[in-house]
């Protein structure tokens, strides 16, 4: 069986992203150079690495073997590289981070402050929704993630790095705004506008509610945290949302935080990798800067 490690990367990327296009875009190369290089590495093993449906990919139970070597060997050659560049003198490598979305409002700054610190490391950061960050850790297709509510399986380390303190956002001229010590009372009756389920501020949210015996029906219920404090501006209702995504639209009498006695609610900012992932020396150093106690000097 032979085949080059150039035709290995060339089907990890078109395993990593379903298809022939998106790969070709990433390594550079044209669509069908990208498909001969697969269809002579399938030669090569002699059986099939993937089944082409439309114009997605889907990876055999061979081609799932394969990439799941790849990865692997990936793995080892990144964090090769990393040391040797630790030996010569400075930090090099790649650092790939999916998180989900409220995340944006602080974790850029977070990374800026490394990358100031090691110049030579190449960041990629992907924001999405709680359940996609989830699949690229089963899939470990990126080296971290950033999450508040952790997966229920064991199979992933989680490291809490910053609070995350969550409010009930209100619009600023609402009723409950100048109130002090807004009770359930006040809140029973209320609109309320849901995060996407699956979401985990949403997950809170729910807890909450149900804790207090309230069963609102979702006003509207949006996928991304400026939808829901669009929404609130504009009067639509009140949502439980995280407080470090409300420094702007409080600084400019935008939104209220409504003083509620049990709140903020605290939550916690994981970053997060499987279990059986082996760390570079630039994942251990970014987790390390994480936990630094000045970390939130790099906050806006």
């Amino acid at each position: 069986m032979k085949f080059t490690f150039h035709q290995l990367k060339i089907f990890g990327m078109v395993a990593r992203h379903k298809s022939m296009t998106q790969a070709a875009r990433q390594l550079h190369m044209t669509q069908p150079a990208v498909s001969i290089q697969i269809k002579q590495l399938q030669e090569a093993v002699d059986i099939p690495l993937i089944e082409v449906v439309g114009r997605k990919v889907y990876l055999t139970e061979a081609g799932e073997k394969l990439y799941k070597a790849y990865q692997a060997v990936d793995q080892e050659l990144q964090s090769f590289d990393a040391a040797i560049s630790q030996l010569k003198g400075g930090l090099k490598g790649t650092l790939t981070i999916s998180c989900a979305s409220t995340a944006k409002y602080f974790l850029p700054y977070m990374l800026g402050g490394f990358q100031n610190r090691y110049p030579k490391v190449d960041i990629a950061l992907k924001v999405t929704n709680r359940n996609e960050v989830l699949g690229h850790l089963s899939q470990n297709e990126y080296d971290l993630a950033v999450l508040t509510q952790l997966p229920e399986d064991n199979s992933t380390t989680a490291i809490p790095f910053l609070e995350n303190p969550l409010v009930i956002g209100a619009p600023y001229d609402h009723p409950l705004s100048k109130e002090k010590n807004v009770t359930i009372k006040h809140l029973k009756g209320q609109p309320f506008i849901f995060r996407e389920k699956g979401s985990g501020t949403r997950m809170v949210m729910e807890k909450y509610l149900k804790e207090k015996g309230m069963s609102p029906k979702p006003t509207m219920e949006l996928s991304t945290n400026e939808a829901v404090k669009q929404a609130i501006r504009a009067g639509i209702g009140l949502s439980i949302i995280s407080k470090l995504s409300l420094t702007n639209e409080v600084a400019l009498n935008q939104i209220s935080i409504l003083d509620v006695p049990e709140f903020p609610i605290k939550t916690q900012w994981h970053v997060i990798y499987r279990n059986n992932k082996k760390l570079t020396p630039v994942t251990e150093n970014f987790i390390a800067f994480l936990q630094e106690k000045n970390v939130d000097q790099n906050l806006p």
